[in-house]
């Protein structure tokens, strides 16, 4: 892996980007990228070894999250990191749909995964995770396709809490502080049934779910209870 990051090194590219019109963009952004097998990891000035931690942790995890989604990427997928949350901000990379031009056009599409460092190392390999998890994700709901993307999405409406939580159930385990929280909501009196539950905090709502439906049917099922709801888009 170490390898690979050093080869890419010596050949990273500058590259134009064409953005959407969403956001004003007060501050520009120069994008070099590093290609490892499965991702192309862009950063600016000064992330270098933000990105170079980024690809690697990339490549280590990408295995065992396909096998728990049972999904295979269909091809790289590009992340877009940021050195912190105001350049995060101040971009409009993420918003609408977003090309990368390099001598043609590369879709950024639904196969783009745009995190920024907070400064806690175990927070942005969390985030890579997510990242991951929703690329799959959304490959396998929706197909990978812009046109394919729109109509699928448009077919299966899925509430927000089911695929945030089961993102969130992938990518991290159940934990005591997750659990300190659902508890909280459930003695605040503040929810009179799941759904305003889910509403006001649809990631923790989800994961709640898909770990009780772990717990429930077995880990093993979870993946097939996704695939049941994309053939029967309900």
């Amino acid at each position: 892996m170490l390898a690979v990051l050093v080869s890419v090194a010596s050949v990273a590219q500058v590259n134009a980007v064409e953005f959407g019109k969403n956001r004003v963009q007060h501050k520009k952004f120069t994008w070099r990228f590093y290609e490892t097998p499965n991702f192309y990891t862009y950063f600016n000035i000064g992330g270098n070894d933000l990105a170079k931690f980024v690809a690697q942790v990339a490549e280590e995890e990408l295995q065992q999250i396909e096998e728990s989604v049972e999904y295979a990427l269909q091809r790289k997928a590009n992340i877009i990191i940021y050195n912190d949350y105001n350049d995060y901000k101040s971009s409009n990379i993420g918003l609408g749909i977003d090309w990368q031009s390099s001598g043609g056009l590369t879709k950024l599409v639904n196969n783009k995964i745009v995190i920024y460092f907070n400064g806690n190392h175990n927070d942005l390999r969390r985030s890579v995770r997510e990242g991951i998890v929703k690329t799959l994700v959304d490959n396998q709901l929706f197909g990978d396709d812009i046109g394919e993307f729109a109509s699928n999405q448009a077919l299966l409406d899925l509430p927000q809490w089911m695929i945030d939580g089961y993102i969130s159930y992938i990518a991290e385990n159940w934990n005591a502080q997750k659990d300190d929280q659902l508890k909280d909501a459930m003695m605040s009196g503040e929810y009179k049934n799941f759904y305003q539950f889910a509403f006001k905090q649809p990631a923790l709502a989800g994961h709640a779910f898909w770990y009780f439906l772990a717990d429930r049917y077995k880990k093993d099922n979870v993946p097939y209870f996704l695939y049941l709801t994309r053939i029967y888009k309900s």
